[in-house]
């Protein structure tokens, strides 16, 4: 087994444990007006579909092009939904609802804030969605034809397309941190669930910086038709798995933990009637 393969099965192990209780953190929460879960969610679903491609597509000899391009997208945009949910947790400005389970932001519900830094970061939410957009479009560009041919201009839009996927994701990153600091002397008055994430935010953003890194270095050095010879080693799917592990997986995995560790502990919490 090789270690691409390996790593790919402890990620679908390690994301298809986390399931259940993201699913449950979903739920309960989603009820309660915190749709950030939602985007959670996604992503855990993304972790597990991406690894099972990649294993599938290792214990194929000949797999199809279709497959491939889907397992590639998949490690790729991942990190959509990802930072969609971490721009969710720190918007604290948004209304609370009857239930007390605290402001989080949505493109669902910020709308009905009148506050500026919940506007300020539902700008952020397009910025987003558009770098996502982007990063499918260029995955889709760069892959060949059912016959193997490449599409030589589609192929570099792609590359171009990927770039600013990644730099689009970065000023998300820089903007999600502004809007932390802004909030940050809110913390102590949020709901539990909230509050909990907020803590760990100081922790969170330097390991989504040092994911969004993995995904510019690795738009950076795509081959182009007229730029060739790049390095491949931050290619998710056959680059250097140990790069990918302490960039990637390491950083998003533990960005996950702390995220449903705090919605578990925060429902534990207010099952005993504490706040």
């Amino acid at each position: 087994m090789q270690p691409h393969e390996t790593l790919a099965c402890v990620e679908l192990a390690l994301y298809v444990a986390l399931l259940l209780p993201t699913t449950f953190c979903t739920i309960h929460y989603l009820l309660r007006g915190q749709t950030a879960w939602l985007y959670l969610h996604a992503f855990v679903i993304a972790k597990i579909a991406g690894p099972a491609l990649l294993i599938y597509i290792s214990e194929h000899s000949s797999p199809s092009t279709d497959m491939q391009m889907a397992a590639q997208i998949l490690y790729q945009i991942a990190l959509g939904p990802l930072m969609s949910s971490t721009l969710s947790f720190v918007n604290a400005s948004s209304k609370t609802d009857k239930y007390n389970s605290g402001p989080s932001y949505s493109p669902l519900n910020a709308l009905g804030s009148k506050k500026g830094s919940s506007f300020f970061l539902l700008l952020i939410h397009p910025i987003i969605m558009v770098g996502l957009v982007l990063g499918i479009i260029g995955g889709i560009d760069r892959s060949p034809s059912s016959d193997g041919t490449i599409n030589t201009d589609k192929y570099d839009r792609g590359a171009t397309f990927s770039k600013a996927s990644a730099a689009l994701f970065m000023v998300a990153l820089l903007a999600i941190t502004l809007g932390c600091l802004f909030l940050w002397k809110t913390r102590k008055g949020l709901a539990i669930s909230s509050r909990y994430i907020f803590t760990c935010l100081p922790v969170v953003l330097p390991m989504l910086l040092l994911r969004i890194l993995y995904s510019v270095l690795n738009a950076a050095n795509l081959d182009t038709s007229t730029s060739s010879g790049h390095t491949t080693k931050y290619n998710i799917m056959n680059g250097s798995w140990g790069i990918y592990f302490v960039m990637g997986f390491i950083p998003q995995a533990c960005i996950t933990i702390v995220y449903i560790g705090s919605g578990v502990l925060a429902w534990k919490r207010s099952r005993g009637g504490r706040q």
